[in-house]
């Protein structure tokens, strides 16, 4: 296949070490670009995402020797155009051929990802398809290669659980919002805080479509910059009673060591609201809601430790089912090794077929003047059938090395056609 595939991911490297060799779109086709004009490279693909950098090559025929020094060659180059040279190649981990396939339809499954089966890295490496195809760097192989491994990742997903419930809190407080309230289109959340769970977590909430957004912060710069970010609209700090009047979710993330809500304020807010249901969410460390809400007529409160249990749930049913997109995998990866192998045998078999019908056709034709025109038909007729039994071993043998090892269909398609000299006897 002469495919080699290399990179970093959260495995392998820091933040900040994976933040220096992440690549734009622009980047990446740049780099695409002169890695394309080498003569060493057939095809090449960059995938690059905040937890990973991959660098997936098809190199050109080389000797054993040169061919050893790609994943060295392709390490220094991801790491020249970053201006990183100064990193250990030990950060960086390369497969290659059959290997190489599989690492790609596990990503694309999600096995590979820090949140086990999340679904963003298939659209981002159906981005970094985009790219390569607008590089012009991808070819008859990687063409191929990306569009198993984008019917893996889908398979993984639409047959087994791998990416079914929330593993992270943010998510699971927007899906935990969701069957509360069932169509959350027509409710209002009201976000306390302006950090980044604070962010992440509205997100969630937008996401599943949200009806209206609020953010009160301390810090009323913070507040309203998060709000504007996110499309919604900010609301002072001092007039919290009231946000929660109008609120039916409330997100607390923030880094407050004493409470922010607390009974007396929701309480309240509560009478004002003639007991309407309110559901909190405090996700805050300490917490930032008073616990003795939770005693309050209609009030529905959940804290870190509760969103906690149902990510680790979630997790739980994810990790079971990763034996069953395994076996999903190797499906896929198996049909394209033997559609690979194909390339080499298919052909092979041809010119066997027609090199034996040529010598035939010529070894009749010299006898033909001794024959009657019936003798020749059942000349032909003989012919025909020792052609036939005498190809038989050989083009079976050639039809089942596509099953064997990784080895065995070129092993025996260059020794079948040296026994033959097809490439001689096919030019004359």
């Amino acid at each position: 296949m002469r495919l080699t595939l290399v990179g970093i991911n959260h495995d392998t490297a820091p933040v900040e070490i994976r933040e220096r060799l992440a690549f734009s779109e622009a980047e990446a086709e740049l780099a695409l670009n002169e890695l394309n004009a080498d003569p060493r490279v057939e095809e090449c693909l960059l995938v690059s995402t905040c937890n990973r950098t991959e660098l997936l090559a098809r190199h050109s025929p080389m000797p054993g020797e040169e061919a050893a020094g790609v994943p060295l060659w392709l390490i220094s180059k991801l790491k020249g155009w970053k201006s990183a040279a100064a990193l250990d190649d030990g950060l960086f981990y390369s497969f290659h051929n059959r290997e190489a396939a599989r690492h790609a339809f596990r990503v694309a499954a999600g096995l590979e990802s820090m949140m086990l089966g999340e679904a963003q890295i298939l659209a981002q490496m159906k981005d970094a398809y985009a790219i390569a195809t607008r590089a012009r760097s991808n070819g008859f192989m990687l063409n191929k290669l990306m569009h198993a491994a984008f019917r893996s990742g889908k398979r993984a997903r639409s047959e087994t659980e791998i990416g079914v419930g929330a593993v992270s809190v943010s998510l699971a407080a927007a899906e935990l919002a969701q069957k509360v309230f069932r169509d959350i289109s027509k409710k209002r959340a009201l976000v306390v805080g302006a950090g980044e769970m604070a962010r992440l977590t509205a997100e969630h909430f937008i996401q599943k479509k949200i009806g209206s957004l609020a953010v009160t912060n301390r810090t009323d710069e913070s507040g309203r910059t998060l709000a504007d970010s996110l499309g919604g609209h900010f609301t002072p700090f001092k007039d919290m009673r009231a946000a929660l009047v109008d609120a039916d979710a409330v997100i607390a993330a923030t880094a407050s060591r004493e409470f922010v809500i607390d009974e007396k304020t929701v309480r309240a807010a509560m009478r004002e609201r003639q007991n309407r249901a309110l559901f909190i969410i405090d996700i805050g460390v300490p917490r930032n809601v008073d616990p003795a809400v939770k005693k309050i007529f209609n009030v529905f409160a959940h804290d870190i430790d509760d969103l906690r249990k149902i990510v680790d749930a979630n997790l739980g049913r994810r990790k079971r089912e990763v034996p069953r997109v395994e076996r999903i995998i190797e499906e896929e990866l198996d049909d394209f090794v033997e559609w690979f192998r194909s390339l080499e045998v298919t052909p092979a078999i041809k010119e066997l077929v027609e090199w034996a019908e040529l010598v035939k056709r010529n070894e009749v034709d010299k006898s033909a003047k001794h024959f009657s025109p019936e003798q020749r038909e059942q000349l032909e007729a003989l012919a025909q059938g020792l052609v036939g039994k005498l190809l038989h071993p050989p083009i079976s043998l050639l039809r089942e090395s596509k099953h064997g090892g990784a080895d065995d269909a070129p092993y025996w398609v260059a020794t079948i056609r040296k026994i033959f000299d097809l490439e001689n006897n096919g030019r004359e």
